[in-house]
């Protein structure tokens, strides 16, 4: 995932590499943390989500955040927050426009 204008990013990403505890109905599973923004972030997991799949990731860096599966391919999964995190600085970037 790159910050090019063409993709379509709320915030820009920063690379990462650190584990995180992913809840979901399913019960929890350990990701690993590629990339992430204030709205998003990119992860590494053996275990298959569906797309729209509420989740809860957890990090000693980065505290609690929920949000919805996005993307699914080869083994990475794609998150957007839903968090008030997320919403405020959505909120922001359209009153900036």
């Amino acid at each position: 995932m790159s910050n090019a204008p063409d993709n379509h990013r709320n915030a820009a990403r920063a690379a990462t590499n650190y584990l995180a505890r992913m809840d979901y109905r399913r019960g929890q599973v350990t990701a690993r943390v590629i990339d992430m923004s204030m709205t998003g972030a990119r992860l590494a997991t053996h275990e298959q989500i569906a797309i729209g799949e509420k989740v809860v990731l957890t990090t000693v860096r980065m505290g609690m955040r929920s949000g919805i599966v996005v993307r699914f391919a080869d083994g990475e999964l794609g998150v957007c927050f839903t968090d008030e995190i997320a919403e405020a600085h959505k909120a922001r970037m359209a009153a900036a426009v």
